[in-house]
């Protein structure tokens, strides 16, 4: 396979991975090649640390869940101590320190019984940071990376979203799934098969459960890539300031542009009036700037931020009714609602 077809495969399995008995020979017959050479490429992948890992992307509030953008100051020299016991949080995914008087950037998940706030109290109390400030998200309008990784930077194609309103309530079966389906897939010719045994589950029950419940409680199911082992070495959370009557005017332009993963409006924080937010990637920051720049003169706001990443201390795909989300609620918070 040559670097455009191997392109190709990787750009394939971020848009969607085949949820099928045996989806390394689905994609083998996608690119005309053998099965075995597509395992030696995502094996490959793998070991050189580019390949993060293929699994399930759940729709939390479809099964209970809420979740935040969190933002707060934190003095330089107490930083990193502050941002492991955020990571230490299980329902943590991203961790980010950013270059503002806001520095300290994370998303944490949280049961909706239990609010987001009883959460982010707790870990006031546990880093002594007051007050981390809750950005909720008011509307989706992109989501999701595909990576380039000849032009090193992202290229999801954007087109409106729509999300299924069926909640599921898991049971104990169905939350063994979801546990199951969070977890990295094997390499193999039956890799859902492998992952269900290691779980006590049935391979027809995962495959039904993932068919089924795609597009509901299962946003989508692919692999993710270290972006910044792809050469895309740098990205920027891009915060604009967008008068309330053209947000969605303005969101709906910003989804068309390949440069643009994720697009959301959220509530603001005190003295950082920005209400919606876009994630560029590319190579440089030279290029996240003038991506940022195209997307100011395409929606006419000249109002705007570019937060760059200075170090991630956490990443990571979201991970529910795990052991460890158990355990840090018995340690760590006050009162847990019946």
């Amino acid at each position: 396979m040559n670097a455009e077809e191997e392109n190709r495969l990787a750009r394939i399995v971020q848009e969607g991975f085949p949820v099928t008995e045996r989806p390394y020979q689905s994609l083998a017959d996608t690119m005309n090649v053998s099965e075995s050479e597509i395992l030696r490429i995502m094996e490959d992948w793998r070991d050189s640390g580019r390949l993060r890992e293929i699994s399930a992307v759940m729709e939390g509030d479809r099964i209970g869940y809420e979740s935040a953008l969190v933002c707060g100051a934190v003095p330089a020299s107490n930083v990193e101590q502050v941002a492991s016991v955020i990571s230490e949080h299980p329902l943590v995914t991203h961790n980010y320190e950013r270059r503002h008087f806001y520095n300290i950037w994370f998303t944490i998940a949280a049961p909706e019984h239990e609010g987001i706030e009883s959460h982010i109290e707790a870990l006031e109390r546990l880093t002594g940071v007051r007050p981390f400030h809750v950005l909720r998200r008011r509307h989706t309008f992109k989501i999701g990376v595909v990576f380039d990784l000849i032009d090193r930077c992202n290229k999801t194609v954007g087109h409106p979203l729509t999300f299924s309103q069926e909640l599921l309530e898991p049971d104990e079966k169905q939350q063994r799934i979801i546990r199951a389906i969070q977890s990295n897939l094997p390499l193999g010719s039956r890799p859902f098969k492998s992952l269900s045994a290691e779980h006590g589950l049935a391979e027809d029950d995962l495959l039904e459960f993932l068919s089924s419940q795609k597009g509901k409680s299962v946003r989508k199911y692919v692999a993710t890539f270290h972006h910044r082992k792809l050469g895309v070495k740098s990205n920027a959370m891009t915060c604009w300031k967008v008068d309330e009557s053209r947000i969605t005017d303005v969101g709906a332009l910003m989804l068309t542009d390949t440069a643009v993963s994720h697009c959301y409006s959220r509530d603001v924080a005190p003295g950082f009036p920005y209400n919606l937010y876009t994630m560029l990637h590319g190579p440089d920051m030279t290029f996240v700037g003038e991506a940022a720049r195209r997307l100011s003169e395409l929606s006419g706001c000249d109002k705007y931020i570019l937060l760059e990443s200075t170090r991630e201390f956490k990443k990571t795909r979201l991970r529910y009714f795990t052991a460890a989300e158990m355990a840090w609620r018995e340690r760590h918070l006050e009162r847990v609602p019946a």
